[in-house]
């Protein structure tokens, strides 16, 4: 069972509960960015090069996915399938 982390905003008393496991993803994702991000890839052959442009496309992948699960359980858009953002 995954945790579940309280949020309070702190403009509104609004109490959202999410999967803290998607934060741990992100950060995860990021951090692996932030360890390649440096690298000259200029002095790398094909084969490593291949590795970075699959860290990055996976740190990325794992971003978008915990974003999207994070905002699916803050904003319950089974309801509303167009997902048209209400500002």
């Amino acid at each position: 069972m995954l945790n579940k982390e309280k949020v309070i905003f702190e403009d509104e008393s609004i109490d959202i509960e999410f999967d803290s496991r998607d934060g741990e993803f992100i950060a995860a994702a990021f951090n692996s960015l932030g360890a390649i991000d440096m690298l000259d890839t200029g002095l790398m052959n094909e084969e490593q090069k291949e590795v970075i442009n699959t860290i990055q496309y996976q740190a990325i992948a794992i971003i978008s996915e915990s974003i999207n699960n994070i905002y699916n359980e803050i904003f319950d858009t089974s309801a509303d399938s167009t997902n048209n953002l209400v500002l």
